[in-house]
């Protein structure tokens, strides 16, 4: 009787070790319904208060299957308007057209109103002010004592929920997939202390530091494309960035105040 239990026992166990090797070996089969996204309009302008004019880029984007480079749309109406005058972009080719207009007003609200093969497309945004930077200085390098940190520090304006973005130029150049950005969330109306340890600098690099005091809804899209950067190409799941343009239009009419500062790196102590 035994042996006949501890035979029985044994076949069910080869069954089950003949089961297991055999779902082990199958490979499953996932079909994924690909469907083809069509190509959206696709617009990018900032206004802020240096003196320079409101330029907007209006190019159209590829389908998911036609990965080219995004198309330049012309011959668009572009209009810029505020209660106090209403200024028609100049088409000045390759996608790009140039406002009269040299720069934008603190505390103003700005609408940008876009037609372009039957389609309107727009976004209002308000210029926040410019938070004045209060000092730079310059630490050796936490991770490379061969080189130079740079610290900023400025005070937030209280009471108001601010969104910045510090930029860097060394000798005149910036990275343009660089994205600083904080909130003052923890920070309100107090003294904040940026420092960038990812940036190194040498003695005697001339070294602009920009602060800008981004609209929220540009400091959403500012950081969706920074999330984008991280990721990388080979991301599993890219999206686009957060749009405040209507009509279903890509990209960002954005708004900041922009403060800035130079200063020289000094040399390095305590080598």
């Amino acid at each position: 009787m035994v042996r006949h239990l501890i035979s029985a026992l044994i076949v069910k166990f080869c069954l089950f070790v003949c089961l297991l090797i055999l779902l082990c070996s199958c490979e499953q089969i996932i079909e994924v319904n690909l469907k083809e996204e069509a190509s959206k309009v696709v617009i990018e302008s900032f206004i802020t208060n240096l003196e320079h004019p409101v330029m907007v880029k209006i190019t159209q984007s590829q389908a998911f299957f036609n990965q080219s480079d995004f198309q330049p749309v012309e011959k668009a109406s572009v209009i810029l308007e505020t209660p106090s005058f209403t200024d028609k972009l100049v088409d000045k080719g390759g996608g790009y057209y140039v406002s009269s207009k040299s720069k934008g007003v603190s505390g103003r609200s700005y609408s940008l109103k876009i037609t372009t093969s039957g389609k309107l497309f727009g976004a209002t945004v308000t210029v926040p002010v410019a938070i004045p930077i209060d000092t730079v200085y310059f630490q050796p390098g936490i991770f490379r004592k061969d080189s130079l940190n740079v610290f900023v520090e400025f005070r937030d304006q209280a009471l108001n929920t601010n969104y910045y973005r510090i930029r860097l130029y060394r000798n005149g150049r910036y990275a343009v997939n660089d994205y600083y950005l904080i909130t003052d969330a923890f920070s309100d109306g107090v003294k904040i202390v940026a420092p960038v340890y990812y940036h190194y600098f040498a003695p005697k690099d001339t070294v602009e530091v920009e602060l800008q005091n981004l609209e929220r809804n540009t400091w959403k899209y500012l950081k969706g494309i920074s999330e984008s950067v991280q990721q990388g190409v080979n991301s599993q799941a890219p999206g686009n960035p957060p749009s405040n343009i209507t009509g279903g239009a890509l990209g960002v009419f954005g708004a900041y105040g922009s403060s800035s500062r130079i200063v020289i790196a000094p040399q390095i102590t305590g080598k």
